[in-house]
């Protein structure tokens, strides 16, 4: 697996040399990206290597969370602040929730500084290897930025592409040929169009499956045309009892739980569509924040390793004071170490 994933930065690494052309391609339209590990396994959701106060600690890597939350971090040099915040967890409110300062925290290697973390009364504390798991840092910090999640190479990455007229589409070009796409609301879900409906999905890979509210499929124009329309998803297997959505060509092969319909075994909110986890497995994914679209690519690439069910399965917003972690020079100080041409889709 090491000789894999050494050959394939190698190759993305040599093609940072290339020449621009007039159409310039996805590489020499970088201007910066920062790469990580994601740690763990199969079944496990984004973890990423930091350190706080120089001793090695991973955080949860969220779609759904605001900013920085987690457990106590005293044995890290955090410290309480005496100050409080309001806070939506899934939906529910919670006050006073204590405010602390980190000790001197990092990304890998990108320095974050001191900041500020909501603690969480139960934050649930793991380990992945001899790292513990002190929190969940959210991707709304990194919205100027694409981000790449690449889950099955168990890699990930900040990319800051050119805005200049040669790159339009660059993003689009970065993971290969095969790529689809989705464009994405203000809150970072992927749109859909369901039988002439605008329905959202959360990109979220800390859901362990992909659902779908059993209320999408049920409404009385489905009812009515869903023999004509061909718009209507294919049946569910008796055997998994899942469904999938032909009509939508984007993420036609996906397969989706429905949630909320008798004898799904389904529980949570049912208002929202998800593609979770086993989603995020199999697929290559650029979330281009910036120009609002996230792409994709099926990958056959299956991660190494032993999984342990890491999972952040929350969604969090403050509705306090604004906590967001920013660069000190008002740009994260990124490095050009990642193209992802090569890409093959289904092949890696």
């Amino acid at each position: 697996m090491k000789r894999v994933l050494s050959a394939f930065f190698c190759a993305i690494l040599s093609l940072l040399v290339l020449t621009s052309h007039p159409r310039a391609q996805p590489d020499s339209c970088i201007l910066g990206a920062f790469t990580l590990p994601i740690l763990g396994g199969p079944g496990d959701a984004p973890v990423l290597p930091a350190t706080m106060q120089g001793k090695p600690v991973a955080l949860y890597y969220s779609t759904t969370v605001d900013g920085l939350y987690g457990g106590d971090i005293a044995a890290y040099s955090g410290r309480d602040t005496g100050t409080y915040t309001t806070i939506v967890q899934d939906g529910a409110q919670i006050s006073d929730a204590p405010l602390m300062k980190t000790g001197e925290l990092k990304l890998g290697t990108l320095d974050l500084g001191t900041v500020s973390m909501v603690r969480l009364p139960q934050f649930p504390m793991r380990s992945v290897g001899l790292r513990p798991v002190v929190g969940v840092i959210g991707a709304h910090q990194f919205d100027g930025l694409a981000v790449l999640m690449d889950i099955p190479h168990s890699a990930f990455a900040f990319i800051r592409f050119s805005a200049d007229k040669s790159c339009e589409g660059a993003a689009a070009r970065f993971p290969g040929p095969g790529e689809t796409h989705l464009p994405l609301d203000a809150e970072h879900r992927a749109q859909i169009t369901l039988h002439g409906v605008r329905r959202s999905l959360a990109l979220d890979p800390n859901a362990a499956f992909n659902t779908l509210p059993a209320t999408w499929m049920t409404t009385p124009d489905m009812k009515k045309d869903r023999n004509v329309s061909g718009d209507w998803p294919a049946p569910p297997s008796p055997r998994d009892e899942t469904i999938t959505l032909p009509a939508i060509p984007e993420i036609a092969g996906t397969a989706f739980h429905l949630q909320g319909s008798a004898g799904s075994g389904s529980s949570g909110d049912d208002s929202r569509g998800v593609l979770g986890q086993v989603f995020f497995e199999h697929h290559v994914v650029l979330f281009d924040y910036p120009n609002h679209v996230v792409h994709f690519l099926p990958s056959r690439h299956q991660r190494s390793g032993e999984g342990s069910a890491l999972r952040f399965p929350h969604t969090l917003r403050n509705e306090g004071e604004d906590l967001m972690i920013r660069p000190p020079s008002g740009t994260w100080p990124l490095t050009p170490t990642y193209s992802g041409a090569g890409i093959q889709p289904g092949l890696n």
